[in-house]
């Protein structure tokens, strides 16, 4: 439990330590230790690795909820500085549909080049719901989870029939048709001028676009998004683990390896399928639809193909599969980018190059998911 404690102190403290440097230089000088410390460790003290991978496997509701205790101190530590704030904001929701891209690609190996479409639908479901129809935004905010789970059924039905590249292809043309839609339906959607002034939620009567007041500090609207998302976040964190934990997951990790092996073992493709764009596409519109509320603006530009590759970028860079993998993916490229605004321009490359790096050196990612391996009972515990 300490190693557990310090470990996430330490790292806790080295974010603290990356956001407070400004100097681009003194940021490049920090990564590139932090990198080379990283290697070194890999390197001297694989055995300490080992354990610290065997303790955290073994304490994984510990794990949890240090993480969650210590997240939430992180408005408080930063000053309630609303720049870092939103970026923390932006960061989790990215988390957010780094998972769900993640059960859909990773699990279930269906790969979605358009996952941006199914966020596009929730913020759109959420913004015309409570800006036209005037309803509350918690009851908006399930709807858009379920209306992305609809179009993530849509979508899976010509899955049915393609695969690989050719499955490719129909996500890439599903995103492209979403964005058509919004911008031409300009009188449900606004068109290119998108919906303004989306009305923030109210949460016990408390308006949540407004100034937190702590009495001995005051935060910005931010600190309250920043905690929503935080309740969300977890939210999709177990969920989705016990779902790859389950049955159901093993008979994804089955249909993503052979089709046809698991046809032959008695698995229904098609419902299996349908599932988990479903599922995937539910925690797009969840993210969709809280960052509508939290912007107070949206527009189809907002959601082009190019966040369907930053997305994508983040689960190939933490691990397919792998739900830590997918966290950390979505704090690397959302956090890191920030400090080198000045190359705002070449961000898309980035991302670009590091989905090549990645391929052609490390397949896994940063933190690989690791297979269950069955383990057959003893012959004294038989006997027993």
């Amino acid at each position: 439990m300490i190693k557990i404690l310090l470990t996430e102190l330490l790292c806790y403290f080295l974010f603290l330590i990356f956001v407070y440097i400004e100097d681009p230089v003194m940021v490049a000088a920090f990564i590139t230790v932090m990198i080379a410390a990283g290697f070194m460790l890999k390197k001297t003290g694989s055995n300490f690795l080992q354990e610290i991978e065997k303790i955290y496997a073994e304490n994984l509701g510990k794990v949890g909820l240090l993480a969650a205790a210590i997240a939430l101190t992180v408005p408080f530590a930063i000053m309630g500085d609303s720049y870092w704030l939103q970026i923390l904001n932006f960061m989790m929701l990215n988390a957010i549909m780094a998972l769900g891209l993640n059960f859909m690609t990773g699990r279930a190996g269906l790969i979605c080049l358009g996952y941006a479409a199914f966020m596009a639908i929730g913020a759109y479901t959420v913004g015309i719901l409570t800006l036209k129809a005037c309803i509350s935004f918690w009851i908006a905010l399930p709807l858009a989870g379920i209306f992305a789970s609809m179009f993530g059924v849509i979508l899976g039905l010509p899955a049915l029939r393609v695969k690989g590249h050719y499955l490719a292809l129909v996500t890439i043309a599903f995103g492209l048709i979403v964005q058509e839609l919004l911008l031409n339906l300009e009188s449900v959607t606004g068109g290119t001028n998108g919906l303004i002034d989306i009305p923030s939620p109210r949460f016990l009567g408390i308006d949540m676009g407004t100034t937190v007041n702590f009495g001995f500090m005051s935060m910005t609207y931010q600190a309250n998004f920043y905690y929503l998302c935080l309740i969300l976040l977890a939210i999709t964190t177990v969920v989705l683990y016990r779902f790859s934990n389950s049955l159901f997951g093993l008979a994804l990790n089955a249909m993503r390896e052979d089709q046809l092996a698991a046809q032959c073992y008695g698995l229904n493709l098609t419902n299996y399928k349908l599932l988990a764009f479903a599922i995937g596409a539910f925690f797009g519109g969840i993210a969709g639809g809280v960052y509508a509320a939290m912007i107070n603006f949206i527009a189809p530009e907002n959601f082009g193909y190019s966040l369907s590759i930053i997305v994508i970028s983040m689960i190939i860079l933490g691990g397919l599969d792998s739900i830590p993998g997918a966290l950390v993916g979505a704090f690397f490229l959302t956090v890191f980018p920030e400090k080198f605004r000045a190359f705002e321009d070449y961000r898309v490359m980035f991302y670009g190059i590091i989905i090549v790096l990645c391929l052609l050196f490390m397949r896994e990612g940063l933190l690989p998911f690791k297979h269950r391996i069955f383990k057959p009972r003893t012959a004294g515990r038989e006997e027993n």
